[in-house]
């Protein structure tokens, strides 16, 4: 039995970028100052991986339910490293955690990264675990201090809400690709 994706439609704010832009920065910074730097890796400085599978398990107004050594394996680092960098999400407010046990975690995203649409109410969400709205600078990388951290305000969530009210009320559907309502192209 085939089921509908038309509505599991993902909004994603700032945040997800910013939790990258953010991480490099800090880890730019930290090698600078060192007199030793070491070679990584070209990903390992980036968080945007561990990001898109954090947002990709969301499901509606609920926790993401994290396996540490699934998601090691699936992201090609060990699970220190991993859990490492979601202690650093936690820290600097792109997530929280809800409990971690025998590998297994519990993880509210922060929605100015990213919500489900429709079944999300980005104010409840922030107000829960006190989320700050998180953007990144006009000029990306390049400003010195590329990330912008809002603590929780009500009204500033509220602000942001009703800027952008018509995409989390009634967010646009897309069917391309939708086993029940959509039509693949095909390739010829």
């Amino acid at each position: 039995m085939q089921t509908c994706t038309c509505d599991h439609v993902l909004c994603h704010g700032p945040g997800l970028l910013a939790a990258d832009f953010q991480y490099r920065h800090q880890l730019r910074t930290t090698e600078q100052s060192s007199a030793k730097t070491r070679r990584r890796s070209a990903d390992a400085g980036h968080m945007l991986p561990l990001m898109m599978r954090l947002v990709t398990k969301l499901e509606g107004d609920a926790p993401v339910r994290f396996n540490y050594a699934d998601e090691a394996s699936e992201l090609n680092m060990d699970e220190e490293t991993l859990r490492a960098r979601i202690a650093w999400l936690a820290e600097h407010g792109y997530i929280a955690l809800d409990g971690q046990v025998d590998g297994l975690a519990r993880i509210w995203v922060n929605p100015a990264v990213a919500f489900r649409a429709g079944k999300t109410d980005p104010r409840i969400a922030a107000a829960r675990h006190q989320f700050p709205y998180i953007v990144t600078d006009m000029t990306g990388m390049a400003a010195e201090q590329p990330v912008h951290v809002a603590e929780y305000d009500k009204q500033g969530w509220e602000l942001v809400y009703q800027n952008n009210a018509e995409q989390f009320e009634d967010p646009p559907r897309f069917p391309f690709g939708c086993p029940l309502h959509g039509e693949v192209e095909a390739t010829q």
